[in-house]
């Protein structure tokens, strides 16, 4: 297994480390709200609280143990200056003090002066007496921006019965302390005129705002600008409790009663002001969503609505705890969303109010209060007194509660109240713990915490969850005798406190505070402490977490969730927290409630601990993006910055390093064995049976149950501890990792980052601008790489640096930059020179250089970056060997290949991961070789003049063979065909299949017949690539393997290929088939090229019907019928039967009976007779009488079948056109003419027209041209006699004879018919002069 700096460990194993630390993470997040604690859930309803035990729980009585736990560090007493002591015997009118905590100064003014000096040490004592009126109040507030100098850094505010004085106050910085010198200005910067009304409270806001609280009970704001408007001062006291036109009416003829307004507060989060007034009136203002408005919303009083709501809520009768109210603070929006207020009375109660409707969003439309928790000392069985009516200040914020209650004239006793050791309870419980003060307190305030946000999304988590990187909340307390600075405790500090006071990890307050929390909280606690300086608090920590961490185990599906522990066989009762409620030992919180299938895995609380104390370290960052982008004015691209300052990664990475030595450290941390303990049987049998009937192996004896329960738990305690282990492994790793991570950005940070990034590709830049830490951490050395790459890229040539910062960068992160990543920096600097260098050989020589170096670490690096760089200066042979070479390394067993040639079978993972890596790996060769096509593609750049006169370059014919992409490209091709991947020649001729197809099939390999093949098995692929194959085998005279490719293709059913393909396949098939004949004699061969032949002559057939059907008119059924004809090839009953039998397609049935050989005369006799008589009824003649259509088709059909007597009836065809021709009264040479085009020789036509005369049909007479048969054989005599040669020479004497013989018959048989015959004479004359003429011959 990986050792915590394995570098080997997977982004797998990290994102699972991550999984578990941002579960704990989530249950940080899982606390309940304010109003979720107190049970507010409608306006309309108030609730109450306070009268529980657990709402206020003693830990004296719980944990004894616990009975002294501090709170607060030891408070420390600065008294008042000496000087100031003074003051009080010579002050005569009025004397006033107060706090400005965020200046860590005490104010106060003794008549007409004002004095103001540090809290902390009493000194840098600073005073102004330049005033005539005794000061009411002072209050300090910010200036706003832009209208004093910039060393103004606050306002002074402070009241006299007559005037309000503004002074500015400046600071002089020592050290980190930028208010340690303060200087009041001597003159003021404002006086404005009170008008008479005593203002007896000043409040400023964050945007420089200033309100008063007067005594007639309005609430003004003191307005200043730079300069006098049109119709406005400079300064001046604008009345916001009165309408605009109250002056009008005299002051003396207002007859309510005088309520002095005491107290002004603001909710910052939400821009709401609130005031409270002497007796108890509380009004709303809403100063708008920026804080610059003003408008009285709602107000209330503790009258008798109010009184009877909280006595209804809290369930007492008592109305006097209820009234006066002392003290109300807002509830920012970082610890509710849906409570705005609380007021305090002087019993100590707290009365919360909302300020929108039922918890609903927005701005404030009302005030309602909503709860009334009462002080502690109302539960029943509470032995701690009541605080009474002696409240008389008080102060809250983020749950605290600090009431000051006097106990004598002279004497106060401070008490707090707050929810900081109970973080995850469902309902508000307190703790509370009281402090004896010297003299009456005067002011109480709380030191602005200034890395706390002032708005949250979200109300912030408890202070256990961020106590690592808080500092203590410091409070001071004012008194007549000085001021008291109490600092809170954070749990963490004061586990520190009780091991300090318990020196070591041994003791009752120990194990008392350990049960207080539960145990990931407790070691989460006990890790911050152990990665502390403080070397022996560090160490006792360190005890604590390993004692009280526990240990890893199941939890089983019993009835009861019982688990089984070393030592443990019956259920044992113990509780997460003191005041939790008790759920069984067995029981984890994800089981409890629900029935689960097998044991559950509960990790111990040290791995708990650990994924939750690292989880609070990562939270602020881990899913923050790495970067920001923001528009700086004046420049046109975005300006890209680090999310986090250098000063936030320094805190990061110091926290995270302190964890990682805490780890390095304590090597037990991550052990995978438990102790040998002894397993002793203890609890009832019955529990001991359910586990054996759960856990029991099949097959096993039941006849020693204790052997076997001992046994099983032994095989599933140790299981537990080796999960844990490997999980702790990862956690650790994570660790590492991210200390790495951090340590890396800061170096990037301090390297002009923004240049870095600029030179970066732009997809780098995108990927880089929408990265989180997290995907940094655990995915991201891609971008890593990327980024230092470019940072090493910024100064190439300058070795030094540049080693210097491989250096850096090692030493800092050697698991995230590895010394493969080193290589490879090296590689890619070298690529940068190689790009500044003018002179070819030496450019290559370095360019060599740094593929020697990418080629060891090929199978780490980020190829598409390394093929740009090669690709950059057009060195393509080194993409080729870069990615073959990391394929062959991330893939050394083969087995993408196995993965291939077994049809990449989906249970395959390995086969398939492999197969995918090889493939990426390819792209980049393949994209390469794209970019070069498209280039070798592009039209031709302009050839360019000589730079100089003289002969040509020694290297211009390298230059002018690297500028030409179609070289190029043939270059790369030649050489990546070398290569003996077969996988990647499968990936080539893809590539080249879809754009160099003829380039493929002249490719000389033995893996392209195999690629071809396997393609061919791809039904959508099919076609094109059997043209290919059929090609290649043609290209290398492998005629036979190509004629039966073609034959394959061709009667391949389908859309790809229409019947003229296919039938061109065929002839292709037969001319290679004959080829192979021509080379080979064997039998087979033969065979199938007259099987070839007969195939193709069917297929012609088909084309046929295809035409035939194609000239009708277009309709569903003759589409349907071309589209089938085209998707594949047929038999000669398909054709028959299915296309022209249904279409009535004569010719074609013709020809399908020919080509058939049936022998059927009647069928023969009656297509010709369809055939012609189909035609003859749409045929039309021309000038000589001939119909051409007819005359044409029946040339091209009857040389198809001529002189076949059983498909061309010569005898039949004849009489029947004769027949035609005399009934449409064609010319009467046309039948003899066709006869003579299809073929037919006058010496065969002869005897049949002879035969026809001599069977004296009537038909003839019928047509009224008995004569008809003796001119057509006048007629085609005639045109023998006139071109005797078309007899051959040996067959014209005897035709000739034969001519005469019936030439005297004829005349004979006309000497006997009447004369009164059509064409008798003509015909008779006709005859006389051929005899003649033959009689000559």
């Amino acid at each position: 297994m990986p050792g915590i700096s394995d570098p080997a460990i997977t982004a797998d194993a990290l994102e699972e480390a991550a999984k578990e630390v941002e579960k704990l993470l989530t249950a940080d997040c899982q606390y309940t709200e304010l109003s979720g604690k107190l049970r507010v859930q409608s306006n309309s309803v108030p609730t109450g609280s306070g009268k529980s035990d657990y709402d206020y729980p003693a830990l004296s009585a719980s944990i004894p143990s616990l009975g002294s736990l501090p709170f607060y560090s030891q408070a420390q007493r600065t008294p008042l200056p000496p000087d100031l002591v003074e003051q009080f015997d010579q002050m005569q009118c009025n004397c006033s003090m107060g706090l400005f905590p965020d200046i860590s100064r005490v104010w106060m003014s003794v008549d007409t002066n004002v004095y103001l000096w540090s809290y902390i040490d009493g000194g840098d004592l600073a005073y102004f007496d330049g005033l005539n009126e005794v000061i009411l109040t002072a209050g300090l507030v910010l200036p706003k921006p832009g209208i004093f100098q910039d060393h103004i850094q606050f306002l002074l505010v402070l009241t006299t019965p007559v005037d309000i004085v503004i002074l500015g106050v400046s600071f002089t910085s020592v050290g980190s302390d930028c208010y340690s010198e303060m200087h009041l200005q001597p003159e003021p910067l404002f006086v404005i005129p009170s008008d008479n009304v005593n203002l007896l409270s000043i409040t400023g806001s964050r945007h420089g705002r200033i309100f008063a609280a007067g005594k007639d009970g309005c609430l003004y704001e003191v307005v200043y600008q730079a300069e006098d408007g049109w119709f406005s001062r400079k300064c001046r006291k604008i009345n916001h409790s009165t309408s605009r036109l109250s002056f009008l009416v005299p002051s003396f003829l207002s007859f309510s009663e005088e309520d002095p307004m005491v107290q002004i507060t603001i909710d910052e989060s939400r821009n709401i002001l609130y005031s409270r007034s002497e007796k108890g009136v509380i009004q709303v203002f809403d100063l708008g969503n920026d804080g610059f408005g003003m408008s009285r919303v709602a107000q209330t009083s503790t009258d008798n609505y109010v009184i009877n709501r909280a006595c209804q809520a809290a369930g007492i009768a008592d109305r006097k705890l209820f009234t006066p109210i002392v003290h109300i603070a807002p509830i920012a929006n970082t610890e509710s969303y849906t409570l705005h207020l609380v007021a305090v009375t002087q019993a100590g109660v707290r009365l919360y109010f909302t300020t929108t409707p039922d918890g609903q969003q927005g701005r404030p439309v009302l005030l309602a209060m909503v709860h009334a928790r009462l002080p502690p000392g109302f539960s029943p069985s509470s032995t701690m007194l009541k605080p009474g009516n002696t409240i008389h200040l008080a102060h809250y914020r983020r749950g605290t509660l600090l009431l000051a209650s006097s106990q004598t004239d002279d004497k106060d006793a401070l008490l707090s109240i707050d929810h900081d050791i109970f973080p995850f309870q469902y309902s508000l419980t307190e703790s509370q713990v009281s402090f004896p003060v010297d003299g009456r307190s005067w002011a109480i305030a709380e030191v602005p915490n200034l890395v706390e946000p002032m708005s949250s999304l979200r109300p912030l988590p408890p202070a256990i969850v961020s106590q690592h990187a808080q500092l203590q909340r410091r409070f001071v307390l004012l008194t007549a005798q000085g001021t008291y600075i109490l600092d809170k405790l954070h749990p963490v500090d004061q586990l520190r406190t009780v091991l300090e006071m318990c020196r070591g990890a041994v003791g009752e307050a120990v194990d008392g505070f350990c049960r207080l929390f539960k145990q990931e909280q407790m070691c989460a606690m006990c890790l911050v402490l152990a990665t502390k300086p403080d070397q022996q608090v560090a160490m006792w920590a360190t005890e604590v977490f390993f004692q009280y961490g526990g240990e890893p185990h199941f939890v089983f599906p019993t009835s009861a969730a019982y688990q089984l522990q070393a030592g443990q066989s019956s259920p044992q009762v113990t509780s997460t927290s003191a005041y939790s409620t008790p759920v069984s030992a067995y029981a984890s919180p994800s089981v409890l409630g629900r029935a689960i299938m097998g044991p559950e895995l509960v990790m111990s609380g040290r791995h708990q601990g650990l994924c939750l104390y690292l989880g609070r370290l990562i939270s602020p960052f881990w899913n923050a993006p790495l970067v920001t982008v923001t528009f700086v004015a004046g420049q046109k691209e975005l300006q890209v910055q680090s999310t986090f300052s250098q000063e936030q990664l320094g805190v990061f990475t110091e926290q995270l390093n302190a964890l990682r030595n805490f780890i390095e450290r304590n090597p037990q941390l991550m052990a995978a064995t438990s102790p040998n303990d002894s397993l002793v049987q203890t609890g009832s049998p019955n529990v001991h049976q359910r586990l054996l009937n759960f856990m029991r192996p099949e097959g096993m004896s039941t006849a020693s149950p204790l052997h076997i329960q001992q046994s099983l738990q032994i095989k599933y305690r140790n299981e537990a501890f080796s999960r844990e282990s490997r999980s702790t492994q990862q956690v650790c790793q994570l660790v590492i990792k991210t200390c790495e991570a951090l340590a890396m950005w800061k170096l990037l940070s301090d390297n002009q980052l923004e240049l870095t990034v600029a030179s970066l590709k732009q997809a780098e830049r995108d990927q880089l601008k929408g990265i989180t830490f997290k995907t940094f951490v655990t995915s991201g050395k891609h971008i890593a790489n990327n980024m230092i790459t470019s940072l090493i890229n910024r100064f190439a040539g300058d070795s030094v640096m540049t080693d210097n910062l491989v250096k850096r960068l090692r030493e800092l992160a050697p698991t995230v930059y590895s010394e493969d990543d080193a290589i490879a920096s090296k590689a890619s600097e070298l690529v940068m020179v190689a790009k500044t260098v003018q002179n070819y050989h030496d450019q290559l020589m370095i360019l060599r250089e740094s593929l020697q170096l990418y080629g060891k670490v090929a199978h780490q690096v980020d190829l598409a970056s390394v093929c740009g760089e090669y690709q950059a200066v057009q060195f393509y042979d080194a993409v080729v060997e870069v990615c073959l070479c990391a394929a062959s390394h991330k893939d050394p067993q083969q087995l993408a290949l196995r993965h291939y040639k077994s049809g990449q079978p989906e249970d395959d993972a390995q086969g398939r991961n492999a197969f995918n890596q090889r493939m990426t790996s390819y792209s980049h060769i393949t994209n390469m070789l794209q970019q070069l096509l498209n280039a070798s593609q592009a039209p031709a750049s302009p050839t360019h003049s000589p730079v100089k006169p003289g002969p040509p370059s020694p290297h211009s014919a390298e230059l002018k063979q690297q500028s030409n992409p179609k070289q190029q490209l043939e270059d790369t091709l030649t050489l990546s065909l070398q290569s003996d991947d077969e996988l990647f020649h499968v990936t080539l001729y893809s590539w080249m299949k879809a754009n160099l197809h003829d380039r493929l099939v002249e490719v000389r390999s033995p893996f392209v017949e195999d690629f071809l093949k396997q393609v061919a098995t791809n039904k959508d692929d099919f076609v094109e690539t059997l043209n290919l194959l059929w090609r290649y085998y043609e290209k290398n005279r492998e005629y036979f393997a190509a004629a039966h490719v073609l034959e394959r293709l061709a009667e391949q059913p389908g859309s790809e290929l229409s019947l003229d393909q296919r039938i061109s396949c065929l002839s292709r098939a037969v001319m290679c088939a004959k080829c192979c004949n021509l080379t080979t004699t064997v039998s087979n061969e033969g065979e199938f090229l007259h099987q070839l032949e007969e195939r193709l002559d069917v297929a012609r057939l088909q084309l046929q019907v295809l035409h035939a059907i194609a000239a009708l008119p277009r309709s569903h059924q003759v589409t349907t019928a071309l589209d089938l004809l085209n998707a594949e090839l047929m038999d000669l009953s398909k054709l028959y039967g299915d296309f022209a039998e249904v279409f009535d397609l004569y010719e074609c049935k013709l020809a399908i009976v020919h080509c058939a050989g049936h022998e059927d005369s009647a069928l023969v006799e009656t297509l010709w007779h369809n055939i012609i008589d189909t035609e003859a009824q749409v045929s039309t003649v021309d000038g000589d009488a001939i119909p051409r259509s007819l005359k044409t088709k029946l040339v091209n059909i009857g040389q198809a079948h001529f002189p076949s007597e059983k498909y061309f009836p010569l005898l039949r065809i004849v009489k029947l056109l004769e027949q035609y021709s005399c009934e449409k009264n064609w010319n009467v040479k046309f039948v003899y003419q066709t006869m003579r085009e299809i073929g037919v020789s006058f010496v065969e036509l002869l005897p049949l027209y002879d035969q026809l005369f001599k069977a004296r049909d009537p038909v003839w007479q019928s047509f009224h041209k008995p004569l008809h048969i003796l001119d057509v054989i006048q007629c085609f005599l005639s045109d023998y006699t006139s071109s005797p040669s078309s007899v051959v020479l040996y067959e014209r004497q005897p035709f000739n004879a034969k001519v005469l013989s019936c030439i005297n018959t004829y005349l004979m048989e006309l000497a006997s018919m009447p004369t009164s015959n059509p064409g008798h004479h003509e015909i008779q004359l006709s005859f006389r002069k051929l005899q003649s003429e033959l009689q000559n011959f």
